[in-house]
């Protein structure tokens, strides 16, 4: 049986605009092509969370609930 989607969630502590103007987006480029992309995997999707080490209870509550509705959306019929 083939994976007919992907999910992929990341935290990291570098803010999201440092992160893309320092590194670009070299996870997206390895998940999205070098890994699922090999595999026949044409959907795609993947969600960074980030500053961990600064985030809220209520943020990290708040990002959860995020995963639940993405989840939600690519795998409602499971």
């Amino acid at each position: 049986m083939t994976a007919k989607a992907a999910l992929v969630f990341n935290t990291s502590n570098t803010p999201p605009q440092r992160e893309a103007a320092v590194f670009g987006d070299p996870l997206e480029t390895i998940w999205k092509n070098c890994i699922f992309g090999l595999c026949g995997v044409d959907c795609f999707f993947r969600k960074n969370f980030a500053v961990v080490v600064t985030s809220t209870l209520e943020e990290r509550k708040a990002w959860l609930q995020e995963v639940k509705e993405i989840v939600l959306r690519y795998f409602s019929v499971i």
